[in-house]
């Protein structure tokens, strides 16, 4: 970030100088919208252009704009295929860090409740809770932040775009909003901050017909029930745990080991304390099929390794967590010369976070960079929540 910062304190001659150039090349974006669309197109020109509304791309627009910059921010959430769409934050607003933490504030409330009657209180057992009015008051207040978000943003004078923007050449985007009109930007640098989405295995069948992700838990109007978490990732361990605490009937479902990458002491600590609270855990198994019975509820077959049989299983909800995949899909990051990793999708970035384009950056989860020793930031990030 330092190496951009640099780059933004710097004289804007350039970016005036390269103006026409970056013109040249609207006519070819106008051509790739395609001759049979007649939405009406605007051209605005930026110093910095920030792709992705979440935690690092708003921090970074709101600095830059610090700096007396002329900012933008192209932000769109694509709904999930349960249809599940949300507002200006990403990931940690919306369906991370913020809701997550509310909903475990629930769980231990309930938890205290419980023990209340022995320090006094006297509170009629058993205790109920509505999932309803739970996820309407996390709901609401992840609307407020929506709005202060975009608040905060028109304060330190940065243009929103609700757009899903992809590259026309290395200066420029293009973004269509969800009525269709598109819009053509060009900056002197780029930012981009998109994040990742949650991974279905698209190889069982009916996964993505029935199941859900996190970024649908937070949003469910109703209870989720009896649910299975396929994953041992810590969104599983924490989706799972917050589940259970609300005292819905909770499974995980998990392949190998418990959170690959930390200590396996700790993580062993973590299950058995999840278990010893009412977690219900399916080791070394893994899922292969999804079926809707009359009920509506869902069937889950899978299969045991240690054992070597099938298995099946009834439940309400089914919540894949197995791992998050960077949003780069749709940038259409080669007609700007962005190198990508071509097994895990992520942008290829240096120590300074620039992309191998040097006025385009990427930053946060969408990001690669060269891993130097076991300080180095890149080696200690993990997913924003």
């Amino acid at each position: 970030m330092a190496a951009m910062a640099a780059a933004l304190r710097g004289p804007v001659a350039r970016f005036r100088s390269r103006t026409r150039a970056w013109t040249r090349g609207t006519r070819g974006a106008a051509n790739a919208v395609g001759a049979g669309q007649q939405q009406q197109q605007q051209q605005q020109s930026f110093d910095l252009l920030v792709i992705g509304g979440g935690s690092g791309g708003l921090a970074c627009a709101k600095e830059a704009a610090q700096l007396g910059k002329k900012v933008a921010v192209a932000d769109y959430v694509e709904p999930s295929p349960r249809g599940t769409r949300w507002g200006l934050g990403g990931t940690c607003v919306n369906v991370g860090c913020i809701p997550k933490k509310l909903m475990h504030q629930a769980a231990l409330l309930g938890g205290m409740i419980k023990d209340a009657h022995h320090y006094g209180w006297e509170v009629t057992l058993p205790i109920q809770h509505s999932w309803k009015k739970m996820a309407e008051a996390v709901q609401n207040h992840v609307k407020s932040l929506n709005w202060g978000h975009r608040v905060q943003l028109q304060d330190r004078k940065v243009k929103y775009f609700n757009i899903k923007a992809s590259f026309v050449n290395e200066h420029m985007v293009q973004g269509v909003d969800k009525g269709g009109k598109v819009t053509l930007l060009s900056a002197d640098h780029i930012v981009i901050a998109t994040g990742g989405r949650p991974r279905y295995p698209t190889q069982i069948k009916g996964a993505m017909e029935y199941g859900v992700t996190s970024d649908d838990i937070f949003w469910l109007k109703e209870s989720p029930g009896k649910t299975l978490v396929v994953g041992a990732s810590y969104v599983a361990l924490e989706c799972a745990g917050f589940l259970t605490g609300i005292g819905l009937d909770t499974t995980v479902m998990m392949r190998s080991i418990p959170l690959r990458g930390f200590d396996q002491q700790m993580s062993s600590l973590v299950t058995e304390h999840m278990e010893s609270h009412g977690t219900r855990f399916l080791k070394g198994c893994v899922p292969s099929l999804i079926q809707k019975l009359p009920t509506g509820q869902l069937q889950v077959t899978w299969e045991d390794h240690a054992s070597g049989k099938e298995d099946t299983g009834t439940f309400d909800t089914v919540l894949w967590a197995i791992g998050r995949v960077p949003e780069t899909r749709n940038l259409n990051l080669e007609k700007a010369g962005v190198n990508v990793n071509p097994e895990n999708q992520k942008i290829v970035v240096d120590a300074q976070e620039a992309t191998s384009v040097p006025h385009i950056f990427a930053i946060g989860d969408v990001a690669e960079a060269p891993r130097k020793g076991p300080l180095h930031p890149q080696s200690l990030r993990r997913s924003m929540y």
